[in-house]
């Protein structure tokens, strides 16, 4: 007896210890003395990333209370030495999902398509599913609860090329398995999937009879203006690209991909990124702003909004409660995007290296919400 007593008066001493720790975090987090250095601080925080050797260039852009920073970091190249800066092209990667998730909003605001389509009507003419995605939706498919696997097996027996993993795939693959949809668990149990949100681009591009980056372009990019953003490299945008490396530095190329293109296959620079936030951020600020911003709100009782992810308990804690992101990484490059329309804000950091940056991201997010702008500040 003597024994459980001292166990209990430990559980209830380190059981107190962790609950005043958390709403001692949670009290600095909400409470960070504002130094009125917002530039200062970001300028900081980037040169500390790139002289841990995290990255050769970054660009960074913030929009808060109507003003915008946009700045350069590192180098382009390694071999030139020359700054990047907001005309600066960078491959999003996973972040670009965001462009196909809202243009799905835009089409369900126009009348064209339902949240709740099921993909089974949209491809009635090509295959028959299995039993497992009978029941699968558009909005299953925004979210990551389709159940679908990030890649099936049979797309990731054909991506030999680690430089390049995607363009062996052809558009027959998509239908090939969705024939059997091996792997596929049932609906509702958040789980990321590259598979499922290149179909979502695929089905868009079918109902609607438009190319993909074309739709995109027309319903999404044009509006805001975003007329560097591009999937299609050619000779009127490929001098803009900075040279991407891998995560070790080695010189990468940029992946290419014609079949799971809604998965993250844009490349874009800071200064279209600020207007993509800039629209994100009020209603009014765009003839589509309504429709965007309809995108952030939860879903299902899940963990994103349609392709945003939502704020998880650490991000609660460290005071990020209203944000909504999403991250990228490719073969050369990395990418990170967040925005608090409650309080105003949004941040894009692009990377010509293969590096996680939600670390950092987040780190920003926490600097950009708690900080004011210089006197100084960039407009």
């Amino acid at each position: 007896m003597k024994a459980i007593k001292v166990i209990g008066m430990i559980v209830l001493a380190l059981t107190t210890i962790v609950i005043a720790l958390y709403f001692y975090i949670k009290y600095k987090s909400e409470n960070i003395k504002d130094k009125k250095n917002l530039q200062a601080s970001i300028n900081e925080q980037a040169g500390k990333f790139l002289q841990d050797g995290k990255s050769i260039g970054l660009v960074i852009g913030i929009v808060k209370n109507g003003k915008t920073f946009i700045n350069g970091y590192g180098t382009i190249n390694k071999e030139k030495q020359i700054l990047p800066d907001s005309l600066s092209v960078f491959e999003l990667a996973s972040t670009s999902k965001l462009f196909t998730t809202s243009t799905l909003q835009l089409l369900v605001d126009e009348g064209q398509l339902n949240l709740n389509d099921k993909i089974q009507t949209l491809v009635a003419d090509k295959v028959t599913l299995p039993a497992s995605a009978q029941n699968t939706n558009l909005l299953h498919l925004a979210t990551h609860l389709s159940g679908f696997p990030s890649l099936p097996n049979s797309f990731i027996a054909k991506m030999t090329d680690e430089t390049n993993p995607y363009k062996d795939l052809v558009t027959q693959d998509i239908y090939d398995y969705l024939k059997t949809c091996e792997e596929k668990k049932a609906e509702g149990n958040f789980e990321y999937s590259n598979f499922g949100m290149g179909l979502l681009g695929h089905l868009l591009e079918t109902k609607s009879g438009i190319q993909y980056e074309k739709l995109v372009s027309q319903k999404l990019l044009k509006p805001l203006q975003m007329n560097q953003t591009f999937v299609s490299v050619d000779s009127s945008n490929k001098n803009n690209i900075v040279q991407g490396y891998d995560e070790n530095g080695n010189p990468a190329p940029i992946w290419t991909d014609n079949v799971l293109t809604g998965a993250g296959s844009f490349l874009s620079n800071a200064s279209d990124m600020i207007k993509f936030i800039q629209a994100n951020l009020n209603e009014n600020e765009t003839s589509i702003s309504k429709s965007l911003i309809k995108t952030h709100e939860r879903q299902l009782n899940g963990e994103t909004g349609l392709g945003w992810i939502l704020p998880s308990s650490a991000d609660n804690l460290l005071g990020n409660k209203n944000i909504v992101w999403h991250n990228g990484m490719a073969g050369g490059y990395a990418s990170f995007l967040a925005i608090d329309k409650t309080n105003g804000y949004g941040i894009i950091i692009l990377s010509n290296k293969a590096i996680d940056l939600t670390s950092l991201g987040m780190k920003m997010v926490r600097t950009t919400r708690t900080q004011s702008w210089e006197e100084k500040a960039s407009r």
